[in-house]
């Protein structure tokens, strides 16, 4: 599994400013993005066919997600979002390259369904509140967009570690937890 940490991509920005607007939807567009890749590169890999189909789905979603973060990147006179598409910290990389690496499904529904979409979408809503309802209409729509998809994406894949009895048959769990702790927060 990833090491610690070693370079924050996202610090020095003032809080409530178009910069850490900027930063946020840029690190949210650059998650979807990973989402999408991570979820799509499993469905050929994945042999029992209800859960290929639920990652198949699921990755498009992301994608859509992506671009929705793309048409609200800020942009202004003077200043440009360009470098911002990217991992808040190299944690986060780390974290979604061991997702990538899972090859058991267990784990990879453990990893996808107890780890990454819950906290995703925990930022995803705090963000959606927070945000400023009318200088950031365009940003807090698409962001209501993404989190109807979230919690339908998350109920699927619960329903799938249920059935699959998927937390228990996860070899890689501890490590995973471990790993996802020391990314923290995707949006800070």
């Amino acid at each position: 599994m990833a090491g610690p940490s070693c370079r924050d991509h996202t610090a020095g920005v003032s809080p409530g400013t178009l910069e850490e607007t900027a930063r946020w939807v840029g690190a949210a567009r650059w998650l979807e993005l990973r989402c999408f890749e991570l979820l799509g590169g499993w469905v050929t890999t994945t042999p029992e066919p209800d859960v290929k189909l639920a990652f198949a789905r699921q990755s498009h979603h992301h994608a859509w997600h992506a671009e929705l973060f793309e048409r609200v990147l800020p942009s202004a006179n003077g200043f440009s979002a360009d470098g911002l598409v990217a991992a808040p910290d190299d944690s986060w990389s780390a974290f979604l390259d061991d997702l990538a690496a899972l090859t058991v499904t267990g784990d990879r529904l453990v990893g996808a369904y107890e780890l990454l979409m819950p906290g995703k979408l925990d930022e995803y809503e705090r963000w959606h509140s927070a945000v400023d309802p009318v200088q950031d209409a365009p940003l807090r729509r698409w962001l209501g967009f993404v989190v109807m998809d979230e919690h339908a994406d998350l109920a699927e894949g619960r329903a799938l570690l249920v059935d699959r009895g998927a937390t228990a048959a996860a070899p890689h769990r501890e490590a995973l937890v471990a790993t996802h702790h020391r990314a923290g927060r995707l949006l800070r």
